[in-house]
């Protein structure tokens, strides 16, 4: 072999390792980086149906002598890793997703003693209104 080959030999060599090296690392990052995006699309929907629990309970039991109670919740800021949190009441039952990531809740037990009405989703760009009807015990997510 002339040492012009052997030069180039070395320096196809020397490039495919850095370039496996930095390939690597990057599959190292994107792995961690979807491991993290998971977590916080998880932690943020279950405080989020943990926020929209507690204001259905503050909305049952706020004013005992109203027929029609109705509160708005602000959830602008509710958005987690570039996925807007969705919001809907589907068979008695909260749903609160983030990209691929949900949760169900029966919003502390209350699904048995409300009429939970059928609900699409509500993205949370959007203000949420609660509208509880207490003549026919009736939930409403707007």
């Amino acid at each position: 072999m002339r040492k012009g080959q052997s030069l180039i030999i070395q320096f196809l060599l020397f490039f495919l390792i850095g370039f496996s090296i930095f390939i690597s690392v990057g599959s190292f990052f994107k792995y961690q980086l979807d491991l993290l995006r998971q977590d916080i699309m998880s932690s943020t929907t279950n405080l989020t149906s943990s926020y929209i629990s507690s204001a259905v309970i503050s909305v049952v039991d706020s004013c005992k002598q109203c027929n029609l109670v109705s509160f708005t919740l602000e959830t602008y800021n509710f958005s987690t890793g570039g996925y807007p949190v969705e919001i809907g009441i589907e068979n008695s039952e909260l749903k609160v997703f983030a990209g691929e990531v949900g949760i169900n809740s029966s919003i502390h037990n209350l699904n048995y003693t409300l009429n939970l009405l059928p609900v699409k989703t509500s993205i949370s760009i959007k203000p949420i209104t609660l509208t509880f009807n207490r003549s026919n015990y009736n939930l409403e997510v707007r």
